[in-house]
């Protein structure tokens, strides 16, 4: 998951870097300010949101983890509690693991979707150019 982020990132400045023009002998500067501020915004919001989603990811994916460790604590607990004659001596099912699994598998793939909202922002940004005024 979080190598795509890095793929978002270097597929905006390929982009970035093919809309940047050096300057023609006799005619002048045809990168206009304009464009300059719009690939920085563009960087800058590829840049952010795949941060924040790397950041999302890495939280989702220790809660998704030790959520998984108590829960097999607690049944590896239970399953000792009805050998040891203190209890009853049922065996523990396991269904409610695959549910959270499921909920930690869903909860990464919607944080890593905010680097992706903001890799098509930054497409958006850097498919406008403006050549008025240089």
């Amino acid at each position: 998951m979080a190598g795509v982020l890095g793929i978002y990132g270097l597929i905006v400045a390929i982009i970035i870097s093919g809309g940047v023009s050096a300057p023609l002998a006799g005619v002048g500067n045809t990168y206009s300010q304009y464009t300059g501020w719009a690939h920085l915004a563009a960087g800058l919001c590829c840049g952010l949101t795949c941060l924040a989603a790397g950041g999302a990811t890495g939280i989702a994916g220790e809660v998704g983890i030790i959520a998984s460790g108590l829960r097999a604590e607690l049944n590896h607990a239970k399953s000792n509690r009805g050998m040891m004659g203190g209890g009853s001596s049922e065996i523990v099912d396991e269904g409610d693991a695959g549910k959270l699994y499921i909920g930690s598998v869903t909860i990464l793939s919607f944080s890593g979707a905010i680097g992706l909202y903001g890799f098509i922002v930054a497409l958006i940004i850097t498919s406008s150019d403006y050549y008025g005024c240089v």
